[in-house]
């Protein structure tokens, strides 16, 4: 095991790993995941260790490890009004007064009334995550 960079909880729920996943530790940092690696594991506010060794950083939950790297480019605001999930060119406004557009079709229905929403850029492009979902967005006046 390489050196110590972070020793504490994931700050929510977290539901394994996938691609480009955002985790946020109970110290206010973001770390994204780097590969894509699929593993579902269900936790409230888990443990989590990042070490680094040789250059790498790996995070490590329930003795599962992945690369990730640290983030900061990260918004958080909640939606102004109600969230009906994804419909292919959906537009929402945020309490932040940012404005922000889905930029790939995927449909899905989730209802929620002013949920959070974070958003980061995941290497290119940004990913809008809300209610468990998300979706590739750009930013729109």
């Amino acid at each position: 095991m390489g050196r110590v960079v972070y020793k504490g909880h994931i700050d929510s729920d977290f539901e394994g790993y996938d691609d480009n996943v955002l985790f946020k530790m109970d110290n206010g940092t973001y770390w994204i995941q780097t590969r894509y690696y699929y593993w579902y594991h269900y936790a409230y506010r888990p443990e989590a260790l990042i070490t680094e060794e040789n250059g790498c950083l790996n995070l490590t939950v329930a003795g599962k490890s992945i690369l990730v790297k640290q983030i900061y480019d990260v918004i958080e605001s909640q939606i102004e009004g109600e969230f009906k999930g994804w419909e292919g060119e959906t537009k929402y406004k945020l309490l932040n007064g940012q404005q922000w557009q889905q930029n790939e079709y995927t449909y899905e229905y989730k209802y929620a009334y002013q949920p959070e929403v974070v958003i980061y850029n995941a290497g290119g492009s940004y990913v809008m995550s809300v209610e468990g979902t998300r979706v590739s967005v750009r930013q729109v006046c």
